[in-house]
């Protein structure tokens, strides 16, 4: 088919499921500065897609955008990873919410509640625990921002996940809170099969199905049973991996534009990324750049896809960038406002050495005792960085690189603040983990997993501060 006939449908396609939002949702409007984009007019937008449908199936007649639209739906490879999905779904996301209510029942909630709860009943009020607030705020009415960096505001969160829940609580007329909660729990399920298929990419079909299952049931996973981002971000970076390594380029700068979207640090998939493109480093460096320069003139064309898949997460955080600019005439906002979550630089070693100092001092049993929450985020950290050197040896530069750059950034600005669910969305951990235990051990670590996510999300939906 033409190349004209083909964009025709996607944007045929594209404004239709505009005019359907519009239609049932009510549309919406963006202020972008002295630009205002408005997409409300559901018949102005059926009548663009019907003059460009009618038009396109004039100038070319078969074979027709509904023939072509059933075809995909039958041949969706997306079908078959339905069973593998709801296993996990059923199996991993259901059992920490039960255990949440019932630890409400049971518990009560602590202390440290920071938002008003926004239904009487307290199981009702579930999903609305610590960043839920912020990010429900954002999807029920905007960002805001009052130029003070030391106040906390929602300028920090990333645009990606609140906006789509936004769209959904609009189209299904449903809470912004709840839509946030059914948003994180479908980009759970959507990116399970995704990262088995991933997984084998370097692991037997058996160690991948266990890779994805320590990942579900790791005990900071509680967070993708939570309306949280964790389930979108860990949707596109596994997304991004496999069209990599699938050589679907362009598949792969949409999910890495997705990640730059979601998290402040979803742009630093473009390092990653960048190392998954170029030929295998065999030792030469000068071997390896002679390699470098006749792939690119072999195929420039391909080259040039890789370069958009590279610079997409980037763009991610250039278009957020850009609008609060054009918003609030401070771009940065997202930046400046981590100040108020006392994130500032103290160094890897400070984080390190105030620990072994503490548990020099008092020992190791009273640092638990008295500081939970700091050791269980600071396991995770060593769980991590641990890894780095191993998961690039067994599974490339790449998985490696994944690992270090999520991690050590908030580390260094943030000591264990949040670490534990930062640490949830590092696929290559449990692709190792996976690959060098053997069937006994793996299965014994699972449930050791489990456990330890049915204690976290105890801690979690009685507002106790889990980060």
């Amino acid at each position: 088919m033409p190349r004209w006939v083909r964009l025709a449908d996607g944007v045929s396609v594209f404004l239709v499921g505009v005019f359907l939002l519009a239609l049932f949702g009510g549309g919406w409007r963006i202020d972008l500065g002295p630009v205002h984009v408005s997409l409300r007019s559901a018949v102005r937008l059926g009548s663009w897609a019907a003059v460009l449908i009618v038009a396109r199936h004039v100038a070319f007649v078969h074979p027709a955008l509904p023939s072509r639209v059933l075809a995909w739906w039958r041949g969706a490879s997306w079908v078959a990873h339905v069973p593998l999905a709801a296993r996990f779904f059923v199996a991993t996301r259901i059992p920490p919410i039960v255990i949440g209510l019932l630890a409400v029942a049971a518990i009560g909630l602590g202390p440290e509640i920071r938002f008003k709860m926004p239904f009487d009943n307290p199981w009702l009020n579930l999903p609305a625990r610590w960043d839920a607030g912020w990010y429900s705020d954002i999807a029920a009415i905007g960002y805001r921002w009052n130029y003070d960096p030391g106040v906390g505001q929602n300028v920090v969160f990333f645009p990606a996940f609140p906006m789509t829940a936004r769209v959904v609580s609009r189209v299904l007329h449903m809470s912004p809170l709840y839509a946030c909660w059914l948003v994180a729990l479908a980009a759970f399920a959507w990116a399970m099969p995704l990262f088995v298929r991933l997984a084998r990419v370097s692991l037997d079909e058996k160690t991948a199905l266990a890779s994805a299952w320590l990942l579900a049931t790791y005990p900071f996973a509680v967070y993708f049973s939570a309306p949280y981002s964790e389930s979108l971000f860990l949707l596109a970076t596994t997304g991004a991996f496999l069209a990599a390594h699938e050589k679907r380029f362009i598949h792969a700068a949409a999910w890495g534009l997705l990640a730059g979207l979601t998290r402040p640090n979803g742009w630093l998939l473009a390092l990653p990324l960048l190392l998954l493109t170029v030929p295998t480093y065999n030792g030469n460096p000068w071997k390896w750049l002679a390699a470098l320069r006749i792939d690119m003139r072999c195929d420039r064309r391909a080259w040039l896809r890789r370069l958009l898949m590279i610079v997409a997460p980037v763009v991610g955080v250039l278009l957020y960038t850009w609008y609060l600019h054009l918003q609030f005439g401070d771009g940065f906002a997202w930046l400046r406002g981590q100040a108020a979550w006392g994130r500032s630089y103290r160094g890897l070693e400070v984080l390190i050495l105030d620990r072994v100092r503490y548990v020099l001092d008092y020992g190791l049993v009273w640092y638990v005792l008295d500081l939970p929450f700091d050791a269980m985020n600071f396991g995770a950290i060593l769980f991590a960085l641990a890894l780095v050197v191993p998961i690039a040896r067994r599974l490339g530069l790449a998985y490696g690189v994944l690992v270090a750059i999520i991690v050590l950034p908030p580390v260094l600005v943030g000591g264990t603040m949040s670490i534990g669910r930062m640490t949830s969305v590092l696929f290559p951990l449990f692709m190792w983990l996976a690959a060098v235990l053997t069937p006994e051990q793996r299965t014994a670590v699972i449930a050791a997993f489990a456990a330890g996510q049915g204690l976290a999300a105890t801690l979690f939906f009685t507002w106790r501060p889990l980060f």
